[in-house]
């Protein structure tokens, strides 16, 4: 059951529900900033951070996208799904057109295009052992 669900859509809820209650002030606010040898500071912002929560999730989605079977294939089909509803995000609700949620929604597309290529190439290479086998005789 859990393998079906597509973690990016954890990402989507928590910036769509920061945006709505607290607007989009959230994204800049700084979490630490951390001075450097070089005598620069790196800030780290929830903007950023929310990125890189972001990004981890996509490594599991990038690793899940792999395996096969029903449970995979709903995955990727919600990860449409999410995408889509990002992108819409993006381009018709205020608070969401900044570069931050950009990111995210190419994370988005990213997962499902993965998702349906290693589907789309595992399919072919089991197709063709499976033709081989068959057709060898």
């Amino acid at each position: 059951m859990f393998q079906m669900f597509p973690l990016l859509a954890v990402s989507l809820v928590a910036y769509t529900i920061l945006t709505f209650t607290i607007g989009t002030g959230w994204i800049d606010r700084e979490i630490i900033g951390i001075p450097m040898v070089s005598g620069d500071v790196w800030t780290i912002t929830y903007g950023y951070a929310y990125i890189i929560g972001s990004m981890a999730f996509l490594f599991v989605e990038l690793l899940r996208a792999t395996q096969t079977g029903t449970d995979s294939i709903l995955n990727h089909a919600l990860s449409v799904v999410v995408f889509i509803v990002a992108l819409l995000l993006f381009i018709i609700v205020k608070g969401f057109g900044n570069s931050i949620f950009f990111v995210f929604v190419t994370m988005t597309f990213l997962d499902f295009m993965a998702g349906f290529i290693v589907t789309t190439v595992t399919a072919r290479r089991d197709f063709g052992v499976a033709g081989g086998v068959l057709g060898g005789g």
